[in-house]
């Protein structure tokens, strides 16, 4: 093990300032060298941490919210708690989620509501809303440009070329979570089934198919409610099997994306994948979104809007934050510009 590692540091002249653009392009290289090696051994040459960085001294919001349970702290107490717990990250959208995370894990633990409330810090929220606000009026006006790579005819071309009877790459994990739209904690219990016609009220009789298992979901079941399927992939039982083909894999190649006990997944084997392209994994779920509305031709913005919502499995008429990622682009060489070239010029030609 030691052996494999310092001979790639030598032969690669790696240090502590290498990019991990550089060092991205040789994960597959290295782990075909450490196939052989056992799980154990592997974890200790390239330790797998959870996400985010931390301050010293600072616990956990899992050990916040146990100590709020197990002290039953006065809603007093809790609102300093998190009021310190939000201050205390690098901007308010940050400081916003973690005390979103709080009541989350203070609900898992069954607090009553006071406590939960007492979590909330208006300014912060408030300020976290304004900076989102301003974010997605720069995202309309400009738009994303992603990498090349990830352009709708790349992804399909390389999903076309997918062998099922093969274990999946890394690269082919993050097409597929594209394809589907997926975060990394839903690649692992995602659904796709069909459904008879209901009467409940998530039943729309215009899709016959439907997604359960995506992990934001309220329910103590942690199934969630079904979702219409929409994807890049119109074909649900085709987008099914590109789905199995990555869960069977998990065991062997993915460990990974199996989430933790405080129900984290760690990301970042697949951020190492993307480093060279400039992007993190929780950008792949809106590059999926903005392809699917694509390849379902909506035909005006409220349409195109809808559709990235099915696709993330959002709530259709629900303020989501589908609206916050910002569309992407259309590229150079997008069949709907060239369209709008030869309209031009035939008016030309008219006038």
């Amino acid at each position: 093990m030691a052996k494999v590692a310092t001979d790639f540091m030598k032969r690669h002249n790696w240090t502590f300032e290498t990019p991990l653009s550089e060092l991205a392009q040789y994960t597959e290289e290295i782990n075909k060298s450490l196939r052989d090696d056992c799980k154990e051994q592997v974890e200790v040459l390239i330790p797998i941490r959870p996400t985010g960085n931390r301050e010293e001294g600072r616990d956990t919001v899992d050990k916040i919210a146990q100590g709020i349970v197990d002290n039953d702290y006065s809603s007093e107490k809790i609102k300093q708690i998190s009021y310190d717990l939000g201050s205390s990250a690098p901007n308010p959208v940050a400081g916003r989620s973690r005390l979103t995370l709080l009541r989350k894990k203070l609900q898992d633990r069954g607090a009553d509501h006071l406590k939960k409330e007492a979590t909330k810090i208006p300014h912060i929220t408030t300020e976290a809303n304004k900076i989102q606000a301003r974010r997605l009026v720069l995202d309309e006006d400009e738009g994303v440009d992603w990498p090349e790579h990830f352009l709708l005819e790349p992804v399909q071309e390389r999903l076309e070329k997918c062998d099922f009877s093969l274990l999946p790459s890394k690269e082919d994990l993050v097409d597929v979570m594209i394809m589907l739209s997926m975060r990394p904690a839903d690649v692992a219990t995602l659904r796709i089934d069909k459904y008879e016609a209901s009467d409940e009220i998530w039943y729309d009789p215009k899709y016959s198919w439907y997604c359960t298992g995506y992990s934001k979901t309220k329910e103590e079941t942690g199934v969630g409610e079904p979702r219409p399927f929409l994807s890049m992939e119109k074909d649900p039982i085709r987008a099914r099997e590109f789905l199995t083909w990555i869960q069977k894999a998990i065991p062997e190649k993915f460990t990974f994306l199996r989430k933790n006990k405080s129900g984290i997944v760690n990301v970042n084997l697949i951020n190492l994948v993307l480093a060279k392209h400039g992007i993190t994994s929780n950008k792949l779920r809106k590059i999926g979104a903005d392809h699917a509305s694509r390849i379902h031709r909506g035909k005006n913005d409220s349409r195109r809007q809808r559709l990235r919502k099915l696709a993330c499995r959002q709530v259709v008429g629900r303020d989501e934050s589908v609206q916050h990622y910002g569309i992407m682009n259309d590229p150079p060489s997008c069949n709907y510009l060239k369209e709008t070239g030869d309209r031009a010029k035939i008016k030309e030609k008219m006038d």
